[in-house]
């Protein structure tokens, strides 16, 4: 019979687009994201930039899960995705 030798947990955080595809941030930005969460579990922002540039315009905000474009003031939903992974052995 097999068992599982090893269970983890990978986190992936996913912005709407605006075609309505999900778009995932990259691993950095998703571990920045969690590490914000640990820090002040009731929620709050996470402002995207300090982890890559090219976010400088965004923030998300944690209470409503969006993700808010300051220039703009465009907002779009944001999405935690938690995914089981398994290592079977016999």
């Amino acid at each position: 019979m097999a068992t599982v030798l090893h269970a983890s947990a990978v986190v992936v955080w996913e912005w709407l687009n605006e075609h309505g595809r999900w778009r995932p941030y990259s691993p950095a930005v998703s571990h920045h994201i969690e590490a914000v969460i640990r820090s002040d579990p009731r929620g709050g922002s996470v402002v995207l930039g300090q982890v890559d540039n090219r976010l400088s315009p965004y923030i998300l905000d944690l209470q409503s899960m969006h993700q808010f474009r300051q220039d703009t003031g465009k907002k779009t939903r944001a999405e935690r995705w938690e995914w089981l992974l398994l290592l079977w052995g016999c």
